[in-house]
């Protein structure tokens, strides 16, 4: 198992363009390459961050492996971004409606 913090070095392929790609993924606790994820909560969302497959298990002993990719969002981004997710959900809803 390799030691805690150190990086690894395999890439991710076809990675969107204009989205800054990490130059290496980190090991868990565990020494698992950790996944890039995507938050969307209000206070973060659209913000990356790493964590372990198993950050969240409800396994005996899950990893708590996380770490932030992303530098935080500016106040007025967040309202932006809520307000966008917002609509599409609006939208979502309406689709859904008009389908039935």
């Amino acid at each position: 198992m390799e030691a805690k913090g150190r990086k690894a070095t395999t890439r991710i392929r076809n990675w969107h363009e204009g989205m800054e790609e990490p130059g290496a993924f980190p090991l868990c606790g565990r020494g698992f390459l950790a996944q890039l994820r995507t938050s969307w909560s209000n206070d973060n969302s659209g913000r990356r961050f790493f964590d372990c497959k198993n950050h969240s298990s409800l396994v005996h002993h899950a990893c708590r492996y996380f770490s932030w990719f992303d530098p935080p969002m500016t106040p007025c981004a967040r309202v932006v971004m809520v307000g966008l997710l917002k609509r599409i959900k609006t939208n979502e809803v309406q689709r859904r409606k008009e389908r039935l």
